[in-house]
């Protein structure tokens, strides 16, 4: 990705803040539907997540990296993969959906509370992501474009 001309940087951006985020009703939040913007506050989401003691969150996915279609297969691999290294750090993940306004692209995604943005960062980098969604608690949700989100060098 760090060789992304900007033209094709921001086109992906303009695809990526006309998407809806979607998390499925799941007990971390509150047990309804939720659709999330880039850009957007989400008072009921805080609420209830600051409840539960989290003040931070990730939207993720392991689909179609460097946002190149991959078979439906491929996807579900990776998608398990994620899952699985997900739980074993702990972490709890809401099942969700990245959609397109229009509907041309649709992603099995994972809503993870707590998640901090750096690790946020260091998963979509694992998994070939371009950006990922992540917010703070009475902040705007935000697009962190992954290779911008690298950790300086020890």
């Amino acid at each position: 990705m760090s060789g992304m001309s900007h033209h094709e940087r921001e086109r992906l951006a303009t695809a990526y803040a006309a998407t809806r985020y979607i998390i499925r009703p799941h007990p971390s939040t509150g047990g309804v539907e939720q659709i999330l913007r880039a850009g957007a506050l989400h008072p009921a989401l805080d609420a209830t997540l600051a409840a539960r003691g989290h003040r931070e969150w990730a939207f993720l996915t392991a689909w179609n990296p460097g946002s190149q279609w991959r078979s439906g297969e491929e996807n579900r691999r990776a998608q398990e993969r994620m899952v699985a290294q997900l739980v074993a750090g702990g972490w709890g993940a809401a099942p969700a959906l990245g959609e397109a306004d229009d509907g041309s692209w649709c992603e099995q995604s994972l809503f993870v509370p707590g998640l901090p943005r750096e690790e946020a960062g260091r998963f979509g980098r694992a998994y070939g992501q371009v950006a990922v969604l992540v917010g703070r608690t009475g902040g705007q949700a935000e697009l962190m474009f992954c290779e911008e989100a690298r950790s300086p060098a020890p």
